[in-house]
């Protein structure tokens, strides 16, 4: 439970990587430690500074004629004062005429051969050489052996017990990797809260954004700090939060809608209904204007829950599309047919240019419905004596062309990014020229089918002049099958 938190976490992993390092710096001066080059050094070069000062001390006493007492008196209080052992050798056989120590004492002994220091181990000052000795006790040495000043046969002996590898290694390193592992602590403990903060607290922010949108609250959003993991992540949460919150506005605007488009026409169906029954439409002429209203509000409401159905199965991935190779200037052929006699009643010139264009792959009858609607749009917003124009053709290589353009009032430039929202009317009265109200969910309907086949619409308009709607289906050779569409948000 305690290393739950992102601090704690980072705080064992910097320590884990920190005493990993400081072992294995540890281990490889352990190893560079027991080489005797390394280990023997600093013995040996303390050792030839004390010959040198012995050197120096025994010349002054030459220089004021002492006598042999007194230089042997000399060198025990030099080695008592530095710890270190001095003997005066003779011979060959390295005689042992003179021991500062007295417990163990070597006089009289023949040291026999002392090894010399090998390559890697500068020469001394001084005449000297370093060596290593082992005694017949099974005792080792480190020993500097320097002639005698009067250059005769005897040579002074500076010795003091070799030193082990791992007595080397605790005295050399062992304070040094102990300093080196708290300042580590230390700092893994500076690293590990600052890092741990600039990390951890846009996620604490989140964490609480998340807690208060579980609530209700979707007004949350949170600043885009620390690192560019973190920040994507927020920056992909603020996102996630505003589609949430369009969402939920689209629900709320959705429920609203429907309730004043159902209620609108239940309403005027309930009171000519009314009239019908209680005789108030008395004559011909009203009963059947009342049973005109009641028609059309009815056909209405049945197209209105035949466009929410579609856009259900679209939402939930239910709609199925039966798609094949289309013939995109046959479907606007046929398209254009169906209108030939509504833009005559409406004195609109319907004109056609679909001009032999390769199959798209689609649903026939859904791109049929795209093209009914939007013709019909076209239609129901051009004015007497206006035009509308169907065309297709091929867009590149891999695409189709088709767009229904009209004369009509145009869009102006405030609501043309909403157009293809549900229930949205460019039309704020709700009602139409020709007195047909429109549900606002066929562009909608018209958007989300182009979308599952791939393609795409856009709308070109102006105030005055008219409107454009493109279409663009990509080519297909692919055998027919039936897909079922997921809606992509």
């Amino acid at each position: 439970m305690m290393f739950r938190s992102l601090r704690s976490r980072l705080l064992v992993s910097y320590l884990v990587v920190i005493a990993t390092v400081l072992v294995l710096v540890a281990v490889a001066l352990f190893f560079f430690a027991t080489r005797p080059t390394v280990r023997f050094l600093p013995s040996w070069q303390r050792l030839s500074t004390i010959a040198r000062a012995t050197r120096n001390e025994l010349t002054h006493l030459e220089e004021r004629g002492a006598d042999n007492e007194a230089v042997l008196h000399a060198l025990e209080q030099i080695a008592l004062d530095y710890g270190v052992r001095i003997l005066i050798i003779r011979g060959e056989m390295h005689t042992v005429l003179f021991d500062t120590a007295t417990d163990t004492s070597w006089q009289g002994e023949s040291l026999g051969e002392v090894e010399v220091a090998g390559r890697g181990v500068s020469v001394p000052a001084g005449g000297g050489s370093y060596g290593r000795y082992r005694h017949t006790d099974g005792s080792r040495w480190l020993v500097y052996v320097q002639p005698t000043a009067n250059g005769g046969r005897s040579q002074i002996v500076f010795a003091q017990p070799e030193p082990s590898a791992m007595v080397f290694f605790r005295e050399s390193f062992s304070g040094s990797l102990v300093a080196a592992g708290l300042v580590a602590f230390l700092l893994s403990l500076l690293l590990a809260f600052g890092i741990a903060g600039w990390v951890a607290r846009p996620l604490q922010r989140m964490a609480q954004a998340t807690e208060a949108i579980a609530q209700g609250d979707y007004e949350q959003t949170v600043p885009v700090h620390g690192p560019e993991e973190v920040r994507r992540v927020a920056r992909n949460f603020n996102s996630m939060v505003r589609q949430v919150r369009l969402s939920r506005q689209s629900q709320r605007d959705f429920v609203a809608n429907v309730s004043h488009d159902l209620k609108t026409p239940l309403t005027s169906i309930r009171g000519w209904s009314q009239a019908l029954l209680d005789g108030t439409a008395d004559t011909p002429e009203a009963r059947q204007r009342a049973a005109t209203i009641i028609y059309n509000e009815t056909e209405r409401m049945s197209r209105m829950v035949n466009q929410l159905l579609d856009l259900a199965r679209i939402e939930s991935g239910q709609l199925e599309l039966n798609q094949t190779q289309v013939d995109l200037t046959q479907l606007l052929t046929e398209v254009y047919h169906s209108f030939v006699p509504k833009a005559e009643e409406q004195k609109i010139h319907l004109t056609l240019d679909a001009r032999p264009t390769p199959p798209v792959w689609g649903d026939y009858d859904r791109l049929v419905q795209v093209f009914t609607n939007l013709v019909d749009n076209a239609l129901t917003h051009t004015p007497e004596g206006g035009r509308v124009h169907l065309a297709a053709r091929p867009y590149g290589t891999q695409a189709v062309e088709a767009w229904v353009q009209d004369t009509g009032k145009g869009i102006p430039p405030e609501d043309l990014s909403r157009i293809f929202e549900r229930f949205y009317q460019v039309d704020k009265s709700r009602m139409r020229e020709n007195g047909r109200r429109g549900t606002g969910l066929g562009l909608a309907i018209v958007q989300e089918l182009i979308a599952a086949h791939n393609g795409r619409i856009q709308v070109r308009s102006e105030v005055g002049k008219g409107s454009q709607f493109v279409v663009r289906l990509p080519i297909s050779n692919t055998p027919e099958h039936s897909t079922v569409v997921r809606r992509q948000e």
